[in-house]
């Protein structure tokens, strides 16, 4: 049987432009492994805050199965953490957590997010918690309780949240997504 049309082979994205050459090859390698896997949703979190009002912006990448989903959302933040990254950073983490049910598939069984705050895990595990703030103590403690909740309420789902070391950071195209929508719902508003 003949084949209609000419048939061409699909190549990868290029997620880089003619940035591609400095892109480190296991950094290329996650990226595409992570793009194009079936049985794990992605989440980059990342946040942006004005240094001299309370306004905040929120967002994250959402990554399965070759489909890229950014979304973000404007936070104001309490007097006493206007101007402190972590706040925003906390809160993006819990904006992915909250949202990621949503872009779940059948197949997928496994949700890892990536965080900006180098003692997430710490944070996680009440080993470091937050002593002078009070906003940031009651976030934190917004964080574990809605962490358990949805372990609890997705059993069958192995849930990660980590911190995306430097190197994973600079080049990775899925962070600077997250980075510039948050950025850019900031300078909007």
């Amino acid at each position: 049987m003949k084949s209609k049309g000419n048939v061409k082979k699909v190549s990868k994205p290029n997620f880089w432009g003619e940035r591609e050459d400095k892109v480190p090859l296991d950094l290329k390698e996650m990226v595409y492994d992570q793009y194009y896997s079936r049985n794990t949703l992605y989440v980059y979190c990342d946040s942006s805050c004005s240094k001299v009002s309370r306004e905040m912006a929120v967002a994250c990448t959402y990554l399965r199965n070759g489909l890229i989903i950014v979304k973000n959302q404007l936070v104001y933040s309490p007097k006493d953490v206007i101007g402190k990254n972590i706040f925003g950073e906390l809160k993006a983490v819990i904006f992915g957590l909250t949202h990621f049910n949503k872009y779940l598939e059948i197949f997928h069984d496994s949700v890892t997010i990536y965080s900006d705050v180098n003692d997430i895990e710490r944070l996680l595990s009440n080993e470091f918690s937050f002593k002078k703030t009070h906003s940031l103590r009651k976030l934190h403690s917004e964080l574990i309780t809605l962490y358990d909740r949805k372990k609890r309420e997705n059993p069958k789902i192995s849930l990660e949240i980590k911190y995306l070391p430097i190197h994973y950071k600079k080049h990775n195209p899925f962070m600077k997504s997250a980075h510039n929508a948050s950025k850019e719902l900031l300078r909007r508003s």
